[in-house]
């Protein structure tokens, strides 16, 4: 029976998965149509050397996203050499494009295993990984607080406080630790040993370098909309908390990888603002640099491993020869 009841909760999430999917595709197309009524009148002067720029920066930032995944692997005693985790961490991303927001974590969790890496460490390093991203997110979005000035006025420094105070909170050992029991309570299967106690230093420090890292990718979204719309430096803070917002927004919806709903709240956001068509095509055009730039990661980690095993191989069948030879 329990089977029919998950059977029927699985069908009912997907159907809702699909028209949430669907209502974000429509929407997205919406604003893509009005804003490309526009562009037609746009004097457009892109800047091609920006957009190499801005890819390169894209590759750091995935770069910066698997060591920081890597450190915290090291942190809670994971056995995962560098090479080997970049290699899980680049192929499991991949996951974020299917539909559940789960199988990445799934894909990582399986891929690491494989290398010999525990279960319970990986699983704690993904829960850490998504709490320390979305408490730094927030934190960069709250720099686009001004922008909210005029509506707010005072309180936007209220809001500001409590952001702050929850992402000190949310990093707190004793919170995450809690954070931590709650997910393997509703994972399936039996339950494991809780990781090393964590140090509130560490976790901060870790935070600082997540903070890092959103720099990069912040950066490169303002390289990529200044190729196509000259911006001034000053405008670096802004942009790049609107992007740390339209994220948050993207992943607390069950579009794949916030496929959509991240872009339609740059343009909403941006669009107030900035010339609509400007800011539609850079969106849509640092999606593509993202997933391209991801893609690419993910080859160099294939290529390495099947030279890898390649050599492997080699060496076997090296191996064999000088034994016949001695039995010969």
């Amino acid at each position: 029976m329990w089977i029919v009841e998950m059977a029927d909760k699985m069908r009912w999430k997907r159907t809702a998965q699909i028209l949430v999917v669907g209502a974000v595709l429509f929407f997205l197309g919406l604003n893509i149509y009005r804003g490309w009524r526009d562009a037609s009148r746009f004097q457009w002067n892109v800047r091609p050397w920006l957009l190499v720029a801005s890819f390169a920066l894209a590759l750091a930032f995935w770069f910066a996203t698997g060591i920081g995944w890597n450190l915290l692997v090291r942190y809670l005693g994971g056995s995962l050499t560098l090479r080997k985790g970049m290699r899980v961490y680049f192929l499991s991303n991949l996951g974020w494009y299917v539909p559940g927001k789960v199988w990445y974590a799934v894909g990582r969790a399986y891929l690491a295993r494989q290398e010999g890496a525990s279960v319970e460490v990986i699983s704690t390093s993904v829960v850490m990984e998504i709490v320390l991203s979305l408490t730094s997110s927030a934190w960069m979005a709250a720099l686009a607080l001004p922008l909210l000035f005029p509506i707010l006025g005072a309180k936007v420094l209220y809001v500001g406080i409590a952001v702050l105070i929850l992402g000190l909170a949310a990093l707190h050992p004793a919170l995450m630790t809690r954070t931590l029991t709650f997910v393997e309570r509703v994972l399936p299967g039996p339950r494991r040993a809780m990781t090393p106690p964590l140090r509130y230093a560490t976790m901060l420090g870790l935070l600082v370098g997540y903070l890092f890292i959103w720099g990069f990718v912040g950066a490169a979204f303002f390289v990529l909309l200044n190729a196509v719309y000259p911006l001034p430096i000053a405008w670096l803070p802004t942009v790049a908390a609107i992007y740390a917002a339209s994220w948050i927004a993207g992943f607390l919806t069950p579009s794949p990888s916030g496929f959509g709903v991240r872009e339609g709240a740059m343009i909403f956001l941006l669009g107030k603002y900035l010339p609509v068509p400007a800011v539609t095509a850079a969106a849509i055009l640092f999606r593509l640099w993202l997933v391209l730039a991801e893609v690419l990661w993910a080859a160099v980690a294939i290529r390495r491993n099947s030279g890898e095993l390649g050599g492997t191989r080699g060496n076997l069948v090296m191996s064999g020869a000088k034994d016949q030879e001695k039995m010969d």
